[in-house]
């Protein structure tokens, strides 16, 4: 009797561990929409992101809420890991720093581990993760090292703890990849898929425009060159391509594991970068290509191939993982969960807030998009439904002045909700009147 107790007790012990669902969430940096398969660019050669969309839900206008660093990655996955809104974000150091979600899930029985890039405020990686492999700096001096390519380490190391992993519990693997980041160097049977030539520019890009004045940060020479972009396009192409590779080998690692599918795995990029698109070479401005990137969720229960185009903020993507493990009593994060809008329960936010040092503000509302510069006193007004590209600025139409004013109070409102003090009552006063 006690022998049949006791093997009764074993086989409940290991179907719940077996039942855990386990997390890999993999992020790159400087990766667009533009380049992923699955978000509408065919000429991308991305088959195991675009499998990871097909058998979960692709928020399509996922935006980070801005910087107050040229290196956007920083702020961008300071607020992933905290919760918190850019300005609460900027205040977190070693001292003050808050609890990271991979600690939240650690107290709620994860084994955590990350491998590759590490670019945030507040802990050490050490502090947050049970276990690391290799971390790697924000800014590579070359991907080429003596253990290999970096992505190719990262990509190695995440299959490994995938195929080691022996403890009960779950585990909560963050895989950072610094692809497709600067120096974009890859292999050239990689470059090769992107012949630079005939890479295609949208509406935005034009040659020979001069670089935006609004826009402080500029990585090329001015006037702007589509030859130098189209070769740059390749290069980022490539890179993410090579990335794409190790991300198949990681899904691989799950299936033969046979934990893949009772595993989250969500897919997300820091934030997007602009090949020229409004006279940018660059991201830190507020224009779709840099202020946007991909955001995937796979999980079970997620009805697979859904496509949302409500706009979210990627970092949303921290309560909605609590959402889906059903933990809860997270009263302290900023951001929403995104699960209501998987479930079509609920709609999204009425408006997006955008915010780039004290010199770049936008807020989107109904597909209308007003970006401020406060410094310059310029303004754009974009009608992102009928002109995704942002090429027609309609601030001067009569017909756009009710529409600015509306979006203009939402605009101090979202400010008196986050804490942001720039001012643009005197510069802005015709719009607001």
């Amino acid at each position: 009797m006690k022998k049949i107790l006791f093997t009764a007790i074993l086989y409940c012990v290991c179907n719940v561990a077996n039942a855990q669902t386990n997390i890999v969430f993999i992020e790159s940096d400087d990766q667009s929409n533009q380049a992923i398969g699955a978000y509408g660019n065919s000429a991308m050669v991305t088959p195991n992101m675009d499998a990871l969309a097909k058998e979960g839900v692709s928020f399509m206008n996922a935006y980070n809420m801005g910087c107050w660093s040229p290196a956007v990655c920083i702020p961008s996955r300071t607020m992933l890991f905290y919760g918190k809104t850019l300005w609460k974000s900027q205040k977190i150091n070693r001292k003050n720093a808050p609890k990271a979600f991979p600690e939240v899930l650690r107290e709620h029985g994860y084994i955590t581990y990350m491998t590759g890039k590490w670019h945030a405020w507040g802990k050490n990686p050490r502090d947050i993760f049970d276990k690391v492999g290799s971390i790697q700096p924000g800014q590579l001096k070359t991907y080429n090292q003596k253990a290999g390519h970096v992505t190719d380490i990262t990509g190695k190391e995440a299959v490994e703890f995938v195929k080691n992993y022996s403890e009960e519990k779950p585990f909560f693997m963050y895989v950072a990849f610094n692809a497709p980041h600067v120096p974009r160097q890859t292999t050239q049977n990689y470059y090769d898929l992107y012949p630079a030539k005939d890479m295609i520019l949208p509406p935005s890009v034009v040659n020979g425009r001069p670089l935006n004045k609004n826009v402080k940060y500029q990585y090329t020479n001015n006037p702007l060159s589509s030859k130098t972009m189209q070769s740059r396009v390749q290069q980022n192409n490539a890179m993410v391509t090579h990335m794409d590779d190790r991300v198949g080998d990681i899904i691989k690692a799950l299936k033969e594991k046979g934990i893949y599918d009772n595993t989250i795995i969500v897919f997300m990029s820091d934030h997007g970068i602009s090949f020229g698109e409004n006279g940018v070479a660059g991201k830190v401005c507020l224009y779709e290509p840099s202020v946007t990137a991909p955001l995937i969720i796979k999980a079970p229960k997620i009805k697979p191939n859904t496509k949302i185009e409500d706009r979210v903020y990627l970092q949303d993507v921290n309560p909605t993982l609590f959402d889906l493990l059903g933990i809860q009593g997270l009263s302290d994060i900023d951001f929403q969960s995104l699960v209501p809008l998987i479930e079509n329960k609920e709609t999204a936010r009425e408006s997006i807030y955008l915010a780039m040092f004290d010199d770049q503000r936008g807020i989107i509302s109904n597909n209308k998009k007003l970006i401020l510069y406060p410094k310059t006193g310029a303004i754009e007004f974009y009608n992102l439904e009928k002109d995704p590209w942002e090429t027609e600025n309609l601030i001067k139409l009569k017909k756009s002045k009710s529409t600015v004013k509306a979006l203009l109070n939402q605009f101090q409102s979202w400010q008196e909700k986050v804490g942001d003090t720039v001012s643009i009552s005197k510069t802005y006063k015709q719009y607001l009147n």
